[in-house]
């Protein structure tokens, strides 16, 4: 799926080049009166090909979004979000181009903008330089039982199973409470991680012609269960259980003997 996604890249990257150029190449010899005709026809041809390549772009990484373990998925989704926002801002540059207009003024403009915005949204910037921290050292991982305490929590623990890591808070949930904590309280807080109590995740491909109650028996024992891509002929299903790593391999052995073939990929918290 990401080569894929990369291949699109560099047809933009190509197309981008040649519709920059062409411009410079056409316009000497094309005659005043056909000049701006011709910059009309090469912008619409080219806001088709960069929206529609863009287009592409996003449904293919969401596609990579939804087969991502958790512990990835966050920071897939967000390099996916980056990858789009360069796209269309390159698409605009080209466009841009073709009508020569100058952006230095408006480049100005937007670090002026820029330095407003970031004064005036310093907690907002902390957590998310917090969360990129978390997602790159990762301290806790999706999955695992935490207990969290720092002086913004008035030294009092904070526990519960991390269940999501995003660029602005991290979520917990302990029972039915579902607790969200700024990143920037997790970044200097002490993290106490339970690998006993971890959560395991597996990606399985459950073929059509599996009969139901054979599928039904399968995920039975499970935590959870989602679907997240179709295929000609399977289905993508990821499984959740928690235990600690013996029960895990236990059941791992049980589902493995139940399928017959071996699972395209597997996802836990204690590789």
């Amino acid at each position: 799926m990401q080569h894929r996604v990369w291949a699109l890249v560099v047809l933009f990257a190509v197309l981008a080049f040649a519709v920059a150029a062409l411009p410079h190449l056409m316009l000497p010899v094309v005659p005043a009166s056909g000049a701006e005709w011709m910059r009309i026809a090469l912008t619409v041809v080219w806001a088709a090909l960069a929206f529609g390549i863009v287009g592409a772009v996003r449904r293919r990484g969401l596609a990579e979004v939804r087969v991502s373990p958790p512990e990835r998925r966050t920071v897939v989704h967000f390099g996916l979000q980056i990858l789009l926002g360069v796209l269309v801002i390159a698409a605009f540059v080209v466009a841009a181009d073709i009508w020569r207009v100058s952006l230095t003024g408006i480049a100005l403009g937007g670090a002026v903008t820029g330095v407003v915005l970031g004064l005036a949204a310093q907690s907002t910037l902390g957590n998310v330089i917090a969360g990129g921290m978390l997602l790159s050292l990762r301290p806790m991982r999706v999955g695992e039982w935490v207990s969290l305490r720092s002086w913004m929590s008035g030294g009092i623990d904070v526990t519960g199973r991390v269940e999501e890591i995003n660029f602005f808070y991290t979520v917990l949930r302990e029972g039915g409470v579902r607790r969200v904590v700024p990143n920037s309280a997790v970044a200097v807080s002490n993290i106490a991680a339970d690998e006993a109590q971890q959560e395991f995740t597996q990606v399985l491909t459950l073929p059509y012609a599996m009969p139901p109650d054979r599928v039904a028996a399968i995920c039975a024992p499970l935590r959870r269960r989602e679907v997240v891509d179709v295929r000609a002929d399977a289905y993508v299903l990821r499984i959740e259980w928690e235990g600690d790593r013996q029960s895990r391999a236990e059941r791992l052995e049980r589902l493995v003997a139940e399928l017959g073939p071996r699972p395209e990929s597997e996802h836990a918290g204690n590789p």
